[in-house]
């Protein structure tokens, strides 16, 4: 098989100035209001049910219609919900409250006032949460606050970048995808599919063609909120009467997380997408179990940077890559940068880390090449306890998209970041090797089968 290659620097680069331009620019489209009403039991245990706005125009008049329909028990006293389907159950602390979302905010607000006051056609959602204090029912938008329970079970679908492509096919849906960006390379039956044309390329991952995601007639495009391409696409796109869910940037494992939710909620893939989050919590609670069990844990400060250049890109905080870095106990020495930065190689110096992860498709997974890849560093790299000690550790080849899309394998990453910073922590005889390639999977154990491939 072919291997297509990201020059990862570059590629965040770009990631990085479409970053910025996308929230610098205002969709041109207005937010769609719902259509219907949210029942959130928790735990991502959601019922939708669409409702004629006319005859069910309130939120109180639209959660009897939803609850009549589902075959759900609704306790009313006053304007208070007590309870629906007999939850909350006994001893529980949480209680059910109306939440809203704006039209164009992504955000949830509780409404305090009477539910029959709020005409639900005024908002992109509506929900009545079973919440404890402080907590928000689970995200009924995307990233550009439409709605996307009411698109129901899909059967052809556009993805516009390649951690889009990950996390619909682990939750499902790899027999729908019916075109790609060009990067899309993971699972490898994605490859399959663009070679024997039932794939098509619908163009780059910062520059999408909308004549060829029409062509490939979509009933659902996935793209991504931090590519002004995107955005723009999906303005089009939707005028034209094509469902698109537009997804958060990936900044930390929630959102990692909550992407994985809301692409298979939009396809209509419920079941299999909450199994797949079931599977990636799990396997997550199992590093951190490993972890937090062994109580001689120090925290190192750790430098993943995208090249082996005197002045790298850097990740800096609001990254997966920094959220991963606590999660497995480390610290990051670039957590005062924010986002993916580049950086001089006086900082290199400054904050001297302990460890130094590479993350770049310019070598392979040979003794030959990682040693070569040591013997280029700069005099700053190499005055670091990293150098000196021998901890600076490469991700190459299939690796490199392992470690640089905040998608579904992020908790296969976890789990290498893990054994490089903490490898007494573990109790079997996996020694991850300094440089990583196709291989990765050899050195996982936890989380060996959540691939999704």
């Amino acid at each position: 098989m072919e291997k297509i290659k990201i020059k990862v620097a570059i590629s965040v680069v770009l990631v990085v100035l479409g970053a910025l331009l996308a929230f610098a620019m205002v969709p041109s489209t207005a937010s769609a209001s719902t259509d219907g009403i949210i029942i959130d039991f928790g735990d991502r245990d959601i019922t939708y049910v669409s409702v004629n706005v006319n005859s069910y125009s309130d939120a109180m008049s639209a959660l009897e219609y939803a609850c009549s329909y589902s075959g759900f028990e609704l306790v009313v006293e006053g304007s208070s919900v007590i309870s629906i389907n007999s939850f909350p159950s006994s001893g529980s602390v949480a209680t059910w409250a109306l939440y809203v979302t704006t039209i164009g905010s992504t955000e949830w607000t509780k409404i305090t006032g009477d539910p029959a006051d709020i005409q639900i056609d005024g908002y992109s959602a509506v929900a009545w949460g079973l919440c404890i204090d402080g907590e928000l029912p689970t995200t009924a938008v995307d990233a550009t606050g439409y709605c996307y329970y009411s698109y129901g079970q899909v059967t052809r679908v556009v993805s516009l970048a390649p951690s889009c492509t990950e996390t619909i096919c682990a939750d499902g849906g790899l027999n729908l995808i019916v075109g790609t960006d060009q990067y899309s390379n993971y699972p490898s039956a994605v490859v399959e599919g663009q070679k024997n044309g039932t794939i098509s390329i619908i163009g780059g991952y910062t520059n999408p063609s909308y004549e060829l995601i029409v062509k490939a007639n979509p009933d659902l495009v996935v793209c991504i909120a931090t590519q002004t391409g995107h955005l723009t696409t999906a303005d089009k796109l939707r005028a034209v009467g094509i469902n698109v869910v537009v997804i958060y940037g990936g900044e930390n494992i929630d959102t990692i997380l909550d992407n994985t939710y809301i692409i298979g909620t939009s396809m209509g893939y419920d079941m299999k997408t909450h199994a797949t989050l079931n599977e990636l919590e799990g396997g997550l609670q199992d590093i951190n179990d490993v972890l937090s069990s062994y109580f001689q844990i120090e925290y190192p400060s750790v430098m993943v940077s995208l090249s082996a250049s005197k002045s790298p890109w850097v990740a800096g905080s609001d990254t997966y890559i920094s959220d991963i870095l606590s999660y497995v106990y480390c610290i990051n020495s670039y957590s005062g940068e924010s986002g993916w930065a580049m950086v001089n190689s006086e900082t290199v110096v400054q904050y001297n880390p302990e460890y130094i992860v590479i993350v770049s498709s310019d070598y392979s997974d040979t003794e030959e090449s990682y040693q070569a890849m040591l013997d280029s560093l700069s005099a700053e790299w190499k005055s670091t306890d990293a150098y000196k000690n021998g901890n600076i550790y490469l991700f190459t080849e299939s690796s490199t998209d392992l470690a640089s899309r905040p998608s579904v394998r992020v908790a296969q990453l976890t789990e290498l970041l893990a054994r490089i910073m903490h490898p007494d922590a573990f109790d079997d005889e996996i020694i991850v090797p300094h440089y990583i390639g196709d291989d990765y999977v050899d050195y996982l154990t936890y989380t060996k089968d959540l691939g999704f491939n």
